[in-house]
């Protein structure tokens, strides 16, 4: 799980560094006033979701194994350096927006011409549908990661609860194991006392015994002394 997730978080940051290149490369040097600003909030908007994406596939690195973390390292490397040169660059644009419209101005002589409103409010309103699609297309990544996160903590609770049930069952085992030797423990001191009890009474029987033969001698001696003497 971890593997495929690292390689859709891949797969989303590199088609979202190929969009913020387009639009630092082909976009923005063609806009200028409000559509040039609002084209910079938009890829500062990426940009800060191409962070976070970076961020992400760094903490699924840390889930990989073996090869396959060694692998996916350097393309983690990789992509994040590319994601902070496009935030140096979109940063320069940003500080030369003032300029640029500055020196448009002076050319003009603050005048625009009819043809030029209608010219800029159409690719207004193209950049508005550009950046609605855009805003579109942001929201359906984040709604599939956050449903991949979704699976991934459903996952990870199906396995919790794997585990607390084998913990459960471990530690019933354990208190079965443990009632069974406190009773075995019982049995064999129950059987020391049986011991004791026997061991003392063998003795007993021994001395009544040897009394017994020491009585019987002592009566066939003096049986054989009255004999004798008579």
């Amino acid at each position: 799980m971890s593997a495929d997730l690292f390689t859709n978080y891949e797969s989303e940051l590199a088609e979202l560094i190929g969009t913020i290149r387009q639009r630092l490369d082909t976009t923005l040097p063609d806009l200028a006033g409000d559509a040039r600003r609002e084209e910079l909030r938009t890829t500062q908007g990426e940009l800060r979701e191409a962070g976070e994406l970076a961020g992400q596939m760094e903490m699924e690195l840390l889930s990989l194994q073996g090869p396959t973390r060694s692998r996916a390292a350097p393309r983690v490397r990789q992509l994040k350096a590319e994601v902070e040169r496009l935030q140096l660059e979109a940063k320069m644009a940003a500080q030369g927006v003032g300029n640029y419209e500055s020196n448009r101005r002076a050319l003009l002589g603050e005048q625009a011409s009819a043809d030029d409103l209608l010219g800029g409010d159409a690719v207004v309103d193209g950049d508005q549908r550009t950046r609605l699609l855009s805003g579109n297309e942001r929201l359906m990544r984040g709604s599939q990661r956050l449903q991949q996160s979704h699976r991934i903590a459903i996952d990870t609770e199906a396995v919790g609860a794997s585990i607390l049930n084998d913990l459960r069952a471990q530690r019933e085992q354990i208190v079965n194991t443990r009632d069974s030797l406190m009773q075995a423990d019982s049995h064999i001191d129950h059987s020391q006392r049986t011991l004791r009890t026997m061991t003392r009474r063998l003795m007993t029987n021994k001395m009544i015994t040897t009394g017994l033969i020491v009585i019987g001698v002592a009566l066939v001696v003096l049986i054989l002394y009255i004999k004798l003497t008579r």
